[in-house]
């Protein structure tokens, strides 16, 4: 059951990361349409993790970090998507994706071992990260400030898996969907209050409406899985292995659905930063 549930969540992960590149480069060309698209992938969230709300009571606690956890997820995948309207989507993904160094040191707080091969594949996988930034046709317009957003994603995604682990680890954890329902009630409020500009403006396409209601139910499922995965599996295999998976098949993507190319260097930084990313996970 376990393996079914990484699945379907590294499904959901890949399917989201192309559409997400799809769009951001087609149509979604400022930050207001950005936050917008958002908005209205949250509310099928809120509407999906409401429907079983009623079986659940809903603790200060989840309450207060469902609120950070919003605005962290909020935050995380406006930048996200910032960096991929500007940058290659192969190169971006490797560096947000790589944030799952974060949640699984984090592991050591929860008493879990982690060993130094794995500290050394972490600091592996930066060197190629860097290798994959060479210049060349697929970053020939990259900027500092796409660099600017894939850090800020970095970061926020990897806070996002710290505090998945905290609630899991809690003894509150059962509620889960209380815990999510809070959170994408609060990105929802967070995305739509930034995109108050272009709100009454008409922008928003039918297509625009197919996308959200597809990226809602990848985000519903990747979160409603992963926050449970988070407290059955250790962090130091659970996150490269979800991580790892996704920025394998999402590359494939990036080179055979959008047509992507990368010079030798790039070749050599990306995949040797996916080795990396698999090595963590496989270790014992």
């Amino acid at each position: 059951m376990t393996t079914a549930l990484c699945f379907i969540s590294i499904a959901s992960m890949v399917t989201q990361n192309c559409m997400f590149n799809n769009l951001c480069k087609k149509e979604l060309h400022t930050k207001e349409h950005t936050y917008l698209f958002n908005t209205a992938t949250y509310l099928f969230c809120i509407v999906l993790f409401g429907l079983f709300l009623f079986r659940e009571t809903l603790s200060l606690y989840t309450a207060g970090l469902g609120l950070l956890f919003g605005v962290v997820t909020a935050m995380s995948n406006f930048y996200k998507m910032r960096s991929l309207s500007s940058g290659p989507m192969h190169i971006t993904l490797l560096i947000t994706t790589s944030s799952m160094m974060i949640p699984t040191l984090s592991g050591l707080f929860f008493g879990e071992r982690f060993r130094l091969y794995q500290l050394l594949l972490m600091f592996a996988l930066i060197g190629f990260i860097y290798l994959s930034l060479e210049k060349g046709e697929a970053t020939k317009k990259v900027n500092r400030k796409w660099l600017l957003y894939c850090l800020l994603a970095f970061l926020c995604q990897g806070s996002i898996g710290v505090m998945q682990k905290v609630h899991q680890s809690s003894p509150y954890k059962a509620e889960s969907n209380g815990f999510l329902f809070v959170a994408f009630l609060c990105s929802f409020v967070y995305s739509g209050i930034r995109a108050k500009k272009v709100m009454t403006k008409g922008c928003f396409t039918k297509k625009h409406w197919c996308y959200a209601i597809v990226c809602g139910l990848c985000t519903y499922g990747m979160n409603f899985l992963n926050l449970r995965l988070s407290g059955l599996l250790p962090s130091q295999l659970f996150f490269p292995l979800i991580n790892g998976s996704a920025i394998v098949i999402s590359s494939l993507c990036s080179v055979l659905l959008f047509h992507e190319t990368l010079s030798k260097k790039q070749q050599i930084g990306l995949w040797g930063g996916i080795i990396c990313l698999i090595l963590i996970c496989m270790v014992p």
